[in-house]
């Protein structure tokens, strides 16, 4: 229902229900006390008061200390309506408000909402017959975290008795499973499909969402409804950066280099997909290498994991309990805390290495540098558990006294020019490099440029096993497509400067116009090119194609 249609008009009518709360409200001192949060250890269960129906929750606030050390999927939420004992939602709590791997991001939707520091609050309407039942465990077996937490519910006498209740199931896949689409959700019963959060690592360079989106409906063979690309499906088009909306958007995209990641959110409040039997929701794992000439539309094997989000009549349990423990529902990286080499590491310089506590209530330890020479360097140790290639990470703070600095990994440069200085204190996770390290000990240097000069602040370097790559050795009318764009689009360039067509894509070449890779194929054999009259012509083995007018760039 649109907003304006199911509250706003609702303002004014008569009253039927009672408000009711439950929080983490300091008890007794309840109005002479500010400890409003409740303290989860290592494997303890928060159970919150039972809801006693009929009733509806309305609003959910939450925030943790577990969102200033990037680890809210370590927390899980679960919901219970009715009495049952297995959940209708069972989440990693950052997935559930779409900033899934753990971090804050910005997310300004009309039934979630997250703030830059970690504010969680939902609106989704969630009703109950008879009771609610809500938990949060804490699955990180190392740390404790708080949590703060309020659930605004309306207790209401005349509670349709065919009203539909909310769901949200978690699933994961790394690799992404070859040969088969990514499965979103597989429900039964009848009901409306509501939303969608996917969260992607990339587990090699290139762009991971040229697949399409797939509903299957009440038993379809062929899904009726058929997208055209993961960022179309997600409302977006030619790629994912940050941004957010009522609707749809992405809080989080870094790149497109292996190890990178994103998050991206889309709510079918306006358009609610309708199923009377079942509802099978698909994604096809497909993109591109760097260079789309060499494979485009490749299956990939990123790591994926997502919630889905609906509302059925009764309750779908075995949907709801598909959520693995912690760590084996996150990212596997595997995460090397620098400060645990403080006492092996080689500075050559006069500034010795110290520790700093930063973030939220100084629960991050960190290895500081607080380095002022512009030809100082440091060295430190790190192991690796077994031989494999790897996407490295460097969980850094930027700062506007950091420093500039060339980065290596054995003597082999991974960061030329990493620049951390900053206005403002800022968490940085920086992309080292991809490649084989044998097991074993191995070491990261960090060399002082000279400009600027200034500190360094890293907290752990992270390491992320990658899967054997995605590629295309024949290739086909998909990285031909790109192949006759490259040429297109120096032609086009030539006619501009020159005024003329060129003769030849040697021509083009020598004139710093086209990359060299558009002498040959998709397949890496020498194309052939002359000029008819107004046209340019090329052909390759398996294709002819030839630019008329001025831009030739298709």
């Amino acid at each position: 229902m649109l907003p304006g249609h199911g509250f706003i008009g609702d303002l004014y009518g008569p009253v039927r229900g009672r408000n009711r709360r439950v929080s983490s409200n300091e008890q007794p001192n309840w109005n002479d006390g500010n400890m409003d949060m409740t303290w989860l250890q290592p494997g303890d269960v928060l159970e919150l008061p039972l809801l006693e129906g009929p009733g509806i929750i309305r609003h959910i606030w939450m925030t943790s200390h577990a969102g200033g050390v990037g680890e809210l999927d370590t927390l899980s939420l679960r919901m219970y309506w009715d009495g049952s004992e297995t959940p209708s939602v069972a989440v990693p709590l950052g997935m559930f408000f779409a900033v899934g791997q753990g971090t804050p991001a910005v997310v300004e939707s009309w039934p979630v909402q997250v703030s830059p520091t970690g504010s969680l609050t939902c609106y989704w309407p969630m009703p109950f017959h008879r009771s609610a039942r809500i938990t949060v465990t804490n699955d990180n077996p190392n740390r404790g975290a708080g949590l703060y937490w309020q659930v605004d519910w309306e207790q209401t006498p005349d509670l349709a008795e065919d009203a539909m209740l909310f769901h949200a199931g978690y699933r994961q896949a790394y690799p992404a499973p070859s040969g088969s689409d990514y499965v979103v959700a597989d429900l039964t019963g009848t009901g409306r499909y509501v939303g969608t959060v996917l969260a992607v690592t990339l587990a090699q360079d290139g762009w991971f969402g040229e697949g399409d989106d797939f509903f299957f409906v009440d038993g379809e063979k062929v899904p009726s409804l058929q997208g055209t690309g993961t960022e179309d499906y997600f409302n977006d088009a030619w790629g994912f950066r940050p941004r957010t909306g009522i609707w749809f958007g992405q809080p989080r995209w870094e790149g497109g280099s292996a190890g990178d990641a994103g998050v991206c959110y889309r709510w079918h409040i306006p358009d609610p997909i309708t199923f009377t039997r079942s509802l099978r929701v698909c994604l096809e794992h497909k993109g591109n290498l760097p260079r789309s000439e060499d494979g485009f539309y490749v299956e990939r094997p990123d790591f994926l994991s997502s919630v889905a989000y609906w509302y059925q009549h009764g309750t779908n349990g075995a949907e709801g309990t598909r959520l693995p423990g912690w760590p084996e529902r996150g990212v596997p990286w595997i995460e090397v805390p620098l400060l645990e080499a403080f006492q092996a590491i080689r500075t050559a310089g006069n500034i010795r290495p110290a520790i700093t506590l930063e973030g939220m209530f100084g629960g991050r330890p960190m290895l500081l540098w607080p380095n002022n020479e512009p030809d100082a360097a440091m060295t430190i140790p790190f192991a690796v558990p077994e031989t494999r290639r790897y996407a490295l990470r460097l969980r850094a703070q930027s700062g506007p006294d950091c420093g500039s600095f060339h980065v290596e990994i054995d003597g082999s440069p991974v960061a030329a020019d990493l620049n951390l200085r900053s206005p403002e204190p800022e968490e940085r996770n920086v992309a080292l490099a991809a490649l084989v390290l044998e097991a074993g000990m191995h070491m990261l240097s960090f060399a002082a440029r000279d400009c600027p000069v200034g500190a360094l602040r890293v907290e752990r370097l992270r390491l992320l096993s990658l899967p054997p790559e995605a590629s295309r050795p024949i290739r086909g009318r998909n990285e031909a497509h790109f192949i006759r764009l490259g040429v297109g689009r120096a032609v086009y360039a030539h006619r501009l400067a020159y005024g003329v067509l060129p003769n030849t894509l040697d021509e083009l070449v020598e004139k710093g116009i086209m990359d060299p890779r558009y002498l040959d194929d998709e397949n890496g054999i020498r194309l052939k090119a002359w000029r008819e009259d107004d046209r340019f012509v090329v052909e390759a083995p398996e294709w002819t194609h030839g630019w008329k007018g001025l831009d030739a760039r298709r």
